[in-house]
């Protein structure tokens, strides 16, 4: 793609992070009131209904080939269920900025299988990218306690893997359907993963939803899940496995700066110059990473 015709693409990467930064401190309020998986059911129905409507409305159904389904069902109940489940299990283990650190990693497992299915070369400019990236977290996070602990190591790797995988496997989709079928059939998949996952890791007793608390879950549904994975699987068809995957590391400098303007937690100096090498990082990659390069047809 020439820079112009990336314009689009960046800004909804752009954009989408932003969202899911504010997200962030809404479901740090919804933690009080329910289960993540909970949380991760409630908005996929949400989601899956709109979206069913809409297929139903404009186009008589959700038509997706039945060859296709398979790949649309593993990469909703990856990308929308268990991955959340893991991430909250391994965020409870640790710590939110110890898990941020972690899956700033995503950037790394993204360029690698950007390499191996999609043929885009591993340039020095990407490495030292993707490692200032990771590094602008690890200075964005340094002043809070990491609450290191290894089973919660190990379920944020698989967490990170699981996100990159879910890039990966779902961007093929993208040229095939038109984005509200595909996030149905997405929404959909997430939908029949997400109800034994919270049936099998809710406790009796630990659901108290609010009036406020739906509130906020049907806002966030329509404007960070149904919207934002609109901007998402935007940018994940239209740029490459590496550069979308690199934009996760401005998610947890998002979720600094709403927590700056909401809750007044004030910024130190180590963490605005995490928050400029981040920001450093993915406008290099935004302006010189995929220069040049030649992508070869996807191999399913």
């Amino acid at each position: 793609m020439t820079k112009a015709s990336r314009k689009g693409p960046l800004l909804a990467i752009i954009g989408v992070n932003f969202i899911w930064g504010f997200d962030f401190i809404a479901i740090e309020y919804l933690m009080d009131y329910m289960p993540a998986p909970v949380l991760t059911m409630m908005r996929a129905f949400i989601g899956a209904a709109v979206l069913l409507i809409w297929c139903l409305v404009k186009k008589g159904g959700m038509h997706i080939k039945r060859a296709d389904w398979p790949r649309v069902f593993i990469a909703g109940g990856i990308g929308f269920s268990i991955y959340f489940s893991i991430e909250s299990y391994g965020t409870g283990l640790t710590s939110a900025s110890f898990s941020s650190l972690i899956m700033a990693t995503v950037p790394i497992f993204g360029m690698i299988g950007d390499r191996i299915f999609f043929g885009n070369r591993i340039t020095p400019l990407k490495v030292v990218c993707v490692l200032a990236s990771i590094g602008g977290v690890y200075l964005l996070v340094s002043g809070e306690s990491m609450g290191i602990n290894m089973k919660g190591f190990i379920a944020m790797i698989i967490a990170a893997l699981l996100w990159a995988f879910y890039i990966i496997y779902v961007k093929p989709l993208y040229d095939k359907y038109d984005l509200p079928t595909l996030l149905c059939g997405l929404f959909v998949s997430s939908s029949i993963v997400s109800v034994p996952v919270a049936i099998f890791t809710t406790e009796p007793g630990s659901i108290n939803i609010t009036p406020m608390c739906m509130v906020i879950i049907v806002a966030t549904a329509f404007v960070c899940i149904i919207g934002g994975e609109f901007a998402y699987i935007y940018a994940i068809g239209k740029l490459s496995v590496t550069m979308v995957s690199i934009f996760e590391n401005v998610l947890p400098l998002t979720a600094v700066i709403f927590s700056f303007f909401i809750f007044g937690n004030m910024l130190s100096g180590i963490q605005i110059a995490g928050g400029l090498l981040i920001m450093a990082s993915v406008t290099v990659m935004a302006i010189r990473g995929e220069g040049g390069e030649e992508k070869k047809e996807d191999t399913q």
